[in-house]
């Protein structure tokens, strides 16, 4: 089968999202399948084309400029439309209205949409619910990353995800005075709630794997890493602060407690609506596999 996956960032970019598509992309090459890539060209060191791991990888120019830049890819998408043209199955990764002209000009492609969830610095903005339920009325089939998706854009998904994570081998011992804290260094996030928590709870040392506005507080309280991969810190960290689903599902990998803070309702329902609260959420994300997850995939490819 032939895949074109359509998001607006990727890997060497560092960001769940991100991971997300290149672990999807590389078990669906093992399961042998040809799988395209098309992102932004977000760096200009990067190449236009390459190939990592035989995943076709294609960075397109994009002018941040409202309405331009939008132009700009569609423009630079018809220029290419053998990529879509030539494809069995194309999958967008929130960046629908990327694809929306084509989804006129072939009106019979399997396209598929992952909504992988808000836009956190206003998670009801009326533009963005109304982009999000045309991008799924639209598809041919739709992933929501998270139930509480299905709340508040008054939708039903075909299928809901929380991600996945690799087994992680740990031989290191764990220090339990040790915080790993993954995500964006906003209010947003919870992490000022986190603050407060620390302010009671003291004597922990904290690892911030984000960054952000708040970047100078969170120094106050530990060491700010930037975006970097956050294994190396899971793997001596007793609890973890995640940012997303899929920190979740890495830190239980890494045996790691979980800590979940929110400071909206949103960001509440988030979290309680998600199998993270529950007693045997050890047990549960151990299933949470790569593999599992690409085989969820190709069930909804070819149940439609």
């Amino acid at each position: 089968m032939k895949i074109l996956f359509i998001a607006r960032l990727f890997y060497p970019h560092v960001g769940g999202v991100e991971k997300h598509v290149l672990e999807i992309s590389k078990s669906l090459i093992k399961k042998g399948n040809d799988v395209t890539v098309i992102t932004e060209k977000y760096n200009k060191k990067l190449k236009k084309t390459e190939e990592i791991e035989s995943i076709k990888i294609i960075r397109l120019p994009y002018p941040k400029v409202k309405y331009i830049g939008l132009m700009s890819i569609w423009l630079w998408s018809f220029k290419n439309r053998k990529l879509i043209k030539n494809v069995d199955i194309v999958h967008c990764h929130d960046v629908f209205i990327w694809y929306l002209p084509f989804r006129i000009l072939y009106p019979h492609k399997k396209v598929f949409i992952t909504v992988h969830g808000f836009e956190w610095d206003n998670p009801l903005s009326k533009i963005s619910l109304w982009q999000k339920r045309l991008a799924v009325k639209l598809s041919t089939g739709s992933v929501g990353v998270g139930k509480f998706l299905e709340k508040y854009l008054n939708i039903d998904f075909s299928l809901i995800i929380y991600g996945a994570a690799s087994k992680l081998n740990l031989r290191l011992a764990k220090d339990n005075k040790k915080i790993v804290y993954v995500g964006r260094l906003e209010e947003n996030t919870g992490l000022l709630k986190f603050i407060d928590w620390l302010n009671v709870h003291h004597g922990y040392k904290v690892d911030f794997c984000g960054d952000g506005k708040f970047r100078k507080v969170c120094e106050n309280y530990g060491i700010v890493h930037g975006f970097v991969d956050p294994i190396p810190f899971y793997k001596r960290a007793k609890y973890c602060v995640p940012g997303g689903y899929l920190a979740a599902l890495e830190a239980l990998a890494a045996n790691c407690e979980l800590k979940l803070f929110w400071n909206n309702k949103v960001k509440e329902d988030y979290w309680k609506m998600s199998p993270f609260g529950r007693k045997d959420v050890k047990i549960w994300a151990k299933k949470q596999t790569w593999d599992k997850l690409t085989n969820e995939y190709l069930d909804l490819y070819n149940s439609i």
